[in-house]
Formats: C-alpha cells, structure tokens, sequence
C-alpha cells in the first residue's frame, strides 16, 4: 500500500511516481494480493454461473412481460407504489434522505454506495419497455431497461436508439441521469442528448413531465445529476433507421499525432462516419475502427458473428490490424453494439486471464462475462481498496483542442492500455447544464479517453499511487475545460467539483422543484466515503 503525497495541481505526474511504501506488507495485505491476482478461482466456479443464471432469468422475465403482461397498465401502478412509499416517508418525518432501495452493489458503476446504508430506500421497480412508436419514431421505457434489452427489441424492427452506450448492463435512468457514450456520439451527443422527455416522481409526490419545451429547466438540469431531483419513472428515445449489420473498417495508424488527427479528421467530416472509436496499444500504436449501417454482404465470408461465445475478444481481434494491415468486415448488429460486452472492454483479462484462449472460449466462453455487480459483491474492503491504489478505471472527457495533451496526461499519469478515444458533440442547452460547450460556442467536440486496466508500472513492480494520479487528471481536466465521468471514483474536493461543473441550474431546480432537504446532492453521491 502506497501513502498519498501533497503535489501543485499544475505539476501532475511527480507524486504519483514518487510515492513509496513506509511500511512492509502485513499477512492482509499478502493475502489480498494474492487472491486478486488469483480473482479467477472464484470467478469461473462461482461468479460465472450466478451470472449467467441471473441474465437467463431475466431474460424469460422480459420476455414474459413483453408478451403477456401489459406493461403500460403496471407502470401507472408501479408510479402509484412510488407515490404511497413517498407519503408514508412524509408522515414518518422525513427520516433520512430519499434514494432508491436498489443495493448499492447491484449497480454498474465502479465506486461505493456507502450513502445507501443511512438513506431512506423507496423500491423503485420499474424494468420495461412501455410503448415503441413506429410512426412517431420514439420508444418509451422504464429506467432499468438495460441497453441489452432494448436493442434486442428494437434491432428485429430495423430502428435503434441514436446512442447504444456498450454493454448489455447500463440502465437507460443510469444513462440520462449518469453518463453515457458511445461510438455515434460524435454526432448525436451523449446518450442524455437524445432523450425526448422524462417523468419524475418529486419530492412532494407529484408526478411531472420533463422535456425541452416543458419544464425545460428540470429537464436540462437531469443530466449528470445521479437522482438529485426526483424519482425517474420513464424516458422517451427517438428512433433511428438502421440495418442489420455496420460495415466496419480496421485501419492501423502509427505515432501519437497521426493516430489524434486521423481520429479528429473522421469524426468532424461533413460525411462523419455513424460510429468511430480508437483503440490505443501503446502510446504510438492504435487501431482506428469507422463503420456505417449496411445490408448483408454479397459475400457471407464477410460477415464476422463477433459476437458468439468462441470468438476472440473484440479489442484482440481489432489488435490484429497492428500486423496484417487495414481491412474490413461487416458485424451484426447487435454483435457491433455490444461488442466489448463478453470481455467487459478489456477489464476480463484481470478477472479471468486465460478468458481469450481457445481453451476456454470453446468450452466455456458462453458463461462470460461476470457480472459487475456480482463482483463487487463478492470483494472485500481491503479488495476495493487493493483495486483503487493497484488499477485504474477512469474516463476523462477532454475538448478535442486538447486531445494530444490529454493522451499524453494519461499515459503519464496511468500508462495503461489498451486506451479507448471515443467522440462526444456537446450542445448548448437553454437553460444550460451541468456540461456545455466553452464560453462562446454553441456546440463542441469533445473525446472521451477511456482507462480501465492495471498500470504498467503496477505490472513492472514500480511504485505508483492511484489515488494521487486520478488527483493529478483531475486537476488536469479542471485546467483544460474537461470533465471527469462520473461512474468512476471521483478524488475531488466539493469545491474542485463545482469548478469543474456548473452548479447554476442544478441548484435553481433543487430549491425550485423541492429537492433540497428530501434527495441527496449529486457530489455526496459520486464522492468517495469519507469525504467533506
């Protein structure tokens, strides 16, 4: 374990590579290495079947409720439940603030829950896909509609939702009121961009409706803001054209430079391909993948089905383009939006190190991936304290003027790859939110650049301290207009998050709509526990 040391926050990367250990290892301490490094013993006997059992239940849930239930009639129910739970936390009181009673394992974001264990839990039940409109091209869900689910309803209709953020798991509530980005994002926006409208339960128990032309300062102020206003019960998505397969390219681009200005050249073009990503091997190695929605290919020995179970890993096989050169192949779908779902981007390697092997993937490849939840369920505190100071798993979202420094910063401060680059317009909201465009412009490019591994001073057994370097990107963020997402562990003080975030709205729709004294404020939500 590593002591944090006091640094400049304009002078990143020394702490993190001075920090040095000031006493020896205890029996604890050997023994949570030990068994984070052998993490798969338990995985593949125990966390891969709950996993799976829990996916195939369900799924037949899902399944049983779209055909034979009327989900709209249980949703005016279900708000009712809301509404009654709410009531009878009034009488009581008020005692404690309100959240969801959903466990804070259960959800997909990396970081601690520990709020949940003092707040007052509302069951906020709420899973289904309520209505698709083919005409008007919306569809309408429940919160925890995951996004695994709704592709598999809507990609059979041959329409999708603008922005599939990628694995099965993320809940759409998670990703209007959270973060949500994905390889479209370039030009639609974040996945929060592209919803129509939205129901609340408030604080007083009224139910409400959000959207850009009414209440179009609560709907705004929704983004970002972890549940700070009120219950979500519902959100309308628009509807796209697409077809069954992308038609993907695999092009190999080779010195930091040329990687950042053939990303940027693809995604601010006129004809901006519908989705691009880059995956970064090293600092000067990275595959630029662009594709488009296409019809089958002439030729089926095109199609690459990347998505059953004996495959190899997306970002492996995507890693092969280092060597044999560009090329391109069409995928289904669904194979395309949930491509690093089976090996949780490149985070299953740590959790199941043989999981790309034939050996494995021919056998056993259908139980991956491990569940997020169920891992974080499985882990001790020394665990969870072992992964924070040993691994990283950060998104920064950087303005796209930024870019090189902001590659560079994360090589320095994290070394850990593969890292992923990922493009996000941003929109001038009236009234404006928590995230906008610099002063001045109406709309901007942003990049997310995305680190989820183990550093490779970690790996090389140097000493490096991981709190100190999500500091030090913090810090850089702050002084280069970006933004931390927060799923992740945030380091920053209450007042370092309000220089990064504009707190305008969010406070005005607080006091205004009731929020104040009845919901917990975002940053005690994101923070981690014992923060001031």
């Amino acid at each position: 374990m590593t002591e944090t040391q006091p640094m400049s926050r304009r002078t990143p990367g020394l702490a993190s590579r001075a920090a040095t250990s000031e006493r020896a290892p205890d029996l604890g301490d050997r023994l949570t290495e030990l068994l984070v490094k052998h993490r798969w013993a338990t995985v593949v006997p125990v966390v891969l079947p709950l996993s799976k059992a829990y996916d195939t239940w369900w799924r037949f849930r899902n399944i049983w409720y779209r055909n034979w239930k009327n989900a709209a009639h249980r949703h005016e129910e279900r708000v009712r439940s809301i509404q009654e739970q709410m009531a009878a936390w009034r009488r009581a009181g008020k005692p404690g603030l309100l959240t969801t009673s959903r466990k804070g394992w259960q959800t997909v974001a990396v970081r601690t829950s520990e709020y949940k264990k003092t707040s007052y839990g509302i069951d906020v039940e709420l899973h289904d896909i309520l209505e698709i409109d083919l005409e008007r091209r919306t569809v309408k869900v429940e919160p925890r509609v995951n996004m695994g689910q709704l592709t598999e309803a809507l990609a059979p209709l041959g329409v999708t939702v603008p922005v599939v953020p990628e694995l099965d798991d993320l809940t759409a509530g998670g990703l209007l009121l959270g973060y949500g980005i994905e390889s479209s994002s370039h030009k639609y926006g974040l996945f929060a961009d592209t919803v129509r409208s939205a129901e609340l339960v408030l604080a007083d128990g009224s139910v409400v409706t959000c959207s850009a032309e009414e209440n179009a300062d609560l709907f705004h102020a929704l983004p970002w803001s972890y549940g700070a206003h009120g219950f979500l019960t519902a959100l309308e998505l628009p509807l796209i054209p697409c077809k069954p397969y992308v038609r993907l390219t695999y092009e190999p681009v080779f010195g930091t430079d040329a990687i950042c200005a053939r990303f940027e050249e693809l995604i601010c073009a006129d004809d901006a391909p519908e989705h691009v990503e880059v995956l970064f091997y090293d600092l000067d190695r990275a595959v630029v993948i662009h594709g488009d929605y296409a019809d089958a290919p002439a030729n089926r020995r095109d199609v690459n089905a990347i998505g059953q179970w004996w495959k190899p890993w997306f970002y492996k096989h995507t890693e092969t383009a280092l060597e044999r050169g560009a090329f391109t192949e069409y995928l289904p779908i669904r194979d395309w939006y949930h491509r690093h779902t089976r090996s949780l981007y490149w985070h299953g390697e740590l959790l199941v190190p043989f999981g790309n092997h034939p050996a494995f993937r021919y056998p056993l490849g259908w139980l991956m991936p491990p569940k997020v939840s169920f891992m974080k369920l499985t882990q001790t505190e020394r665990i969870r304290r072992y992964r924070d100071e040993r691994n990283v798993v950060q998104d920064g979202l950087v303005p796209l003027r930024h870019l090189r420094e902001g590659v560079q910063m994360f090589h320095r401060e994290f070394e850990c790859y593969p890292l992923w680059l990922c493009g996000h317009k941003t929109f001038r909201t009236s009234p404006p939110g928590m995230l906008q465009p610099s002063e001045g412009r109406e709309t901007e490019m942003f990049v997310d650049i995305g680190a989820w591994q183990v550093p490779r001073p970690v790996k090389r057994g140097e000493a490096w301290d991981g709190i100190q370097a999500v500091k030090n990107m913090e810090a850089w963020l702050r002084d280069h207009d970006g933004y931390q997402c927060l799923y992740a562990v945030t380091e920053q003080s209450r007042d370092e998050f309000w220089e990064m975030f504009d707190r305008t709205l969010y406070e005005q729709v607080r006091e205004k709509y009731g929020a104040v004294g009845a919901f917990m404020d975002v940053y005690d939500k994101v923070k981690r526990p014992g923060q001031p």
